[in-house]
């Protein structure tokens, strides 16, 4: 025979059990909070995964139609409508200086906006938006193959089987404030 369980049968062992669960519980949240946490969303061009602060992005959503425009730099791919507004679309990729990534796959736009600038950047795809805590981004060392001054630093990936060791995090505001950007050509 079983013996059932009631509040009535013994109620201090049962404030005990109750208090002991409230106690871990609290402990378990303030381990994980560990300070000042960043969104980021991840996106991978080629074999390499970058990530850049959510706040920023406006839109992801696959590439469809571009409209190329004449006498623009290589990794000025064109313009886009989204929602009724003309992006001119970045290659990520070949803005970095990295390999460009377009080998007929489906590729991906993501929508960037801040008080400097507002653009779409081509991405080979979008893979997913994670908290990290702030307190984990290190510094980057030389051996990146992109500029140090648009990255904010690395993070070590122990969570996610699915991405790369470690994840570099852009500096999308200095991003966007590269003159190279800025395009000053006139027709004639």
């Amino acid at each position: 025979m079983v013996a059932q369980w009631t509040d009535e049968q013994n109620p201090a062992l049962l404030e005990q059990i109750w208090a002991r669960r409230a106690a871990m519980l609290a402990e378990e949240v303030t381990e994980e909070d560990g300070g000042e946490q960043l969104p980021v969303v991840l996106m991978r061009l080629g074999q390499e995964v970058y990530g850049i602060e959510a706040h920023y992005v406006f839109d992801a959503r696959p590439l469809e139609r571009v409209t190329p425009l004449p006498r623009v730099p290589g990794w000025l791919v064109g313009v886009v409508n989204v929602r009724g507004r003309i992006y001119s679309v970045v290659d990520l990729a070949g803005f970095l200086g990295l390999p460009t990534t377009s080998n007929g796959n489906e590729a991906y736009l993501v929508v960037v906006q801040s008080e400097v600038l507002e653009l779409a950047f081509k991405v080979d795809s979008v893979l997913s938006v994670i908290t990290l805590p702030v307190n984990h981004i290190q510094p980057a060392n030389e051996t990146l193959n992109i500029p140090a001054a648009v990255v904010r630093g690395v993070v070590q990936n122990d969570e996610h089987a699915d991405l790369p060791p470690f994840l570099t995090i852009l500096d999308l505001s200095q991003l966007l404030k590269d003159p190279q950007l800025i395009i000053h050509e006139e027709l004639v």
